[in-house]
């Protein structure tokens, strides 16, 4: 009786380095020393393989990243077989894109100052009082970059929260910071940004920025020489007063919240800082006569 030699085999994968997804190629050469007809098998660690004859296609898609082994068989029709091994890497999905660059740096410019108003405005009688200029200037340069900033993203909104200082009632000042949020929003609106994306809210005098606050708040300052550093501390009270008549802003897609320093060197920051109301030095004025 004569005795035959099993069969001998080869494998390869060719690419044998793939992305996520890719397909390769895998050769296997089998060898009968009496040439008896041969059948091929391929089995995977993770993925799909799939092929009977001398070659087979892996394909990545749902496999890990890493190694994956690959086993190609042989078997003649004696039932001897053999078996060899291959494998496939596969790389790292790549990162994803970064936002664009002027997306990125719209949103730093995004993080403004916030807006800063006169004691006790704007008035209940007068609404669409109380911005001054170099506000109107901080609005307007907020308006324009977030139109741009909304081809980007269309569903960001800006969050204007209004305060108050403490002094007079919960209700006077609720109903004070609630008008600044307003009147913040309409100066927007018509710059153009969409109503839809601006919400408001007013916390009248809560969320109070304490004395230890401002003072970190004015050291932090770079717009202030040692000089001027050292003057507005000496009137800190009147400053803590001050800084808390603003309305801040946030920015929905990033959570930014608008810095606040306080515009000591703007043209009209004496306005901004004084404690009486123009009404009330007005009427003072009037009694002097």
């Amino acid at each position: 009786m004569q005795d035959f030699a099993p069969p001998t085999i080869g494998c390869s994968a060719s690419p044998s380095t793939l992305n996520p997804g890719d397909k390769s190629a895998i050769t296997a050469a089998g060898v009968s020393p009496q040439n008896r007809p041969l059948t091929y098998s391929y089995s995977a660690a993770s993925g799909t393989i799939s092929g009977t004859g001398a070659s087979a296609t892996f394909d990545s898609t749902g496999a890990a990243t890493g190694a994956v082994g690959i086993t190609c068989n042989v078997m003649d029709d004696k039932g001897q077989t053999a078996t060899a091994n291959t494998s496939v890497t596969i790389a790292p999905p790549p990162p994803p894109p970064g936002p664009p660059a002027e997306q990125v740096r719209l949103e730093a410019r995004l993080a403004l100052h916030s807006v800063f108003f006169p004691t006790a405005l704007p008035r209940a009688e007068k609404p669409e009082g109380g911005l001054v200029d170099s506000q109107q200037a901080t609005l307007t340069t907020l308006a324009t970059d977030f139109k741009s900033y909304l081809t980007y993203k269309p569903d960001a909104h800006l969050t204007l929260t209004g305060h108050a200082d403490v002094r007079a009632s919960v209700e006077y000042n609720q109903a004070l910071s609630e008008r600044r949020v307003a009147r913040t929003k309409q100066f927007l609106v018509e710059q153009g940004v969409p109503e839809a994306n601006i919400e408001t809210r007013g916390l009248g005098k809560e969320e109070e920025l304490s004395a230890d606050q401002v003072k970190e708040l004015v050291e932090q300052n770079p717009d202030l020489s040692d000089a001027e550093r050292a003057k507005v501390l000496h009137d800190l009270n009147v400053i803590v007063l001050a800084q808390n008549r603003r309305v801040d802003v946030t920015l929905s897609t990033t959570g930014q919240e608008s810095v606040r320093l306080y515009p000591f060197n703007a043209a009209d920051a004496l306005t901004l800082i004084q404690e009486k109301s123009q009404a009330t030095r007005k009427k003072a004025a009037a009694a002097k006569k």
